[in-house]
């Protein structure tokens, strides 16, 4: 895959001093304006100490997101604003660890989450990739986004869900399924999934909580409509490859 016009930037974070990869695993992190959290959200992959191959993909930012990735050691890629769909695809593209895991700019790892989820696919080599949970913070008392209402975030009965972006996934797996649709402005990790689903893809769901969602008033997903929009769109897009197939 070309990454198109995009300004790649090297940093130090997950390569040995020859320039050799020595990493585990990919982090793919897209970024659009996220010079607020993207530092922790860099820490929190750093306090996983392990050989990672870190990639911060700018995707159009205005604020100092890309300058901020480089003084913390990670790989950056720059570009024309596409979205996070295309900019994860970037990430893979820029990556060459054999496995990928990815990871929001306002969100954090939990600890030890990803050498969890790596073991895992080596205790299960059938296995394409492995799904953890979320647990939520909701910062500064915003209002929740109608999706965490619905899950009654923050109450004691709160549902919390497996999700793509707390999976470590093959990249062999990428190789086989595609890369995220970058038409999709949400919900492209709903129709990654369904593509894999459709290809035999083993994607296993342990209840192991790796990733921090943070809510914070302005997080791509209050946009209720577009969620729903865009559902609705993988939605059809996998009965339009059922009519495809013969």
């Amino acid at each position: 895959m070309v990454v198109p016009r995009a300004e790649v930037d090297r940093g130090s974070v997950g390569r040995c001093k020859d320039g050799a990869v020595a990493s585990l695993a990919a982090v793919v992190i897209p970024v659009h304006d996220g010079a607020r959290f993207l530092a922790d959200a860099l820490q929190s992959v750093a306090d996983q100490h392990l050989d990672l191959e870190v990639v911060v993909v700018d995707d159009g930012s205005t604020d100092d997101s890309a300058q901020i990735a480089l003084d913390l050691g990670a790989t950056c890629i720059r570009q024309a604003r596409r979205g996070p769909a295309s900019a994860r695809n970037a990430g893979i593209a820029a990556s060459t660890a054999p496995l990928l895991t990815f990871l929001d700019a306002d969100d954090l790892i939990r600890p030890g989450a990803i050498a969890r989820q790596a073991d895992y696919l080596a205790a299960h080599p059938d296995t394409d990739g492995v799904m953890g949970y979320q647990q939520y913070e909701v910062l500064d008392g915003v209002a929740l986004p109608d999706w965490a209402v619905a899950d009654k975030v923050g109450r004691p009965d709160e549902t919390s869900r497996p999700n793509v972006f707390a999976s470590v996934i093959r990249r062999s797996t990428f190789d086989r399924v595609g890369c995220f649709d970058p038409r999709f402005r949400l919900n492209e990790d709903g129709d990654w999934l369904m593509r894999a689903n459709e290809m035999g893809a083993v994607i296993d769901v342990v209840s192991d909580v790796v990733r921090v969602r943070r809510i914070h008033g302005a997080n791509l997903t209050y946009d209720t409509e577009g969620l729903r929009h865009w559902m609705f769109e993988a939605l059809g897009e996998r009965a339009r490859r059922k009519r495809r197939a013969p």
